[in-house]
């Protein structure tokens, strides 16, 4: 079950060939959505739209298709145009196609993101959500692609840490659909509490010399957040500039920015624990202004 809409007419004129019979190539930041069953496995047959992205840039006919996930993260054409895929793609007259994945961005296949909706956040179902796109496309590629593309032309998954765990799933269960998968810092070992991590930059901010004050400020706020204090929570809310987030949402935040500055040394050359985290905490720098976030793979 699939189908192909295209955001607007104007749109659609980019991706039929022009009056000398070269083709126009639309712009990769242009959004298609493809057709998508919520439970590929089961009893709920409802119906919901995945985006994706297409860069056709490089594309030559018999050229390879890579077709790559931002995993948890929202959908934007630089999974096409910016990472080492691209690079792939020139060099071997590739076409880059990134989808987004269910429950994430504009790719939502129920309402809200409840118990009851969550259900169908599935390995299995994000999988075959893959798999559906490589069979249309490789049935009828005009379907999935504003360009002509040959039916034959061999698929290669690619994905960065959750990303990556995907795209060595893709390989090793439908081998017949994906030649190839490039699984980057892969997630290659489940932990339900991963507390080697908070370990580890334990130890580094206590040899910085500011785990106690870190330690004081995160008992100080889980106490305001589970006081229910509307006046308190508003406050610290307020401070950190996020008044109209919930509690939970605000939490959420300020986990993701303590995991930005633990991971940083991932992502980046520079060690923002110590240029920014405990700089503050120390008394060496005013604020977090400069407080960096995680560089998707």
């Amino acid at each position: 079950m699939f189908s192909l809409s295209f955001v607007t007419c104007a749109t659609l004129a980019l991706c039929l060939p022009s009056s000398n019979g070269t083709v126009v190539i639309p712009p990769s930041s242009t959004s298609y959505w493809f057709s998508q069953p919520v439970d590929h496995f089961g009893l709920n047959r409802n119906t919901w739209s995945q985006q994706y992205v297409v860069n056709a840039t490089f594309y030559k006919p018999g050229g390879p298709i890579y077709m790559v996930t931002p995993g948890e993260e929202p959908l934007s054409s630089y999974y096409t145009d910016r990472t080492h895929f691209t690079d792939l793609a020139q060099k071997t007259n590739g076409l880059l196609v990134a989808v987004e994945h269910r429950f994430y961005g504009k790719s939502n296949p129920m309402p809200d993101l409840s118990g009851a909706s969550l259900k169908y956040h599935t390995v299995e179902n994000v999988l075959e959500d893959f798999a559906a796109i490589i069979r249309a496309a490789k049935r009828n590629p005009s379907t999935v692609f504003p360009i002509p593309v040959s039916a034959n032309s061999k698929i290669v998954f690619g994905g960065g840490s959750y990303g990556g765990a995907l795209a060595a799933w893709m390989r090793a269960l439908y081998p017949k659909l994906v030649a190839g998968a490039w699984s980057s810092s892969a997630v290659v070992q489940y932990h339900l509490q991963n507390y080697q991590l908070d370990q580890s930059w334990g130890k580094h901010l206590q040899a910085l010399g500011c785990a106690n004050a870190i330690a004081k400020a995160v008992k100080d706020l889980d106490a305001i957040l589970l006081s229910r204090n509307a006046t308190a929570i508003r406050n610290i809310q307020t401070e950190f500039g996020t008044p109209a987030l919930t509690p939970r949402d605000f939490a959420g935040l300020v986990t993701s920015l303590i995991s930005a500055a633990a991971m940083a040394p991932n992502y980046v050359d520079l060690d923002y624990t110590r240029t920014t985290v405990c700089s503050f905490f120390n008394g060496t720098q005013s604020n977090l202004s400069h407080m960096p976030q995680p560089l998707s793979a």
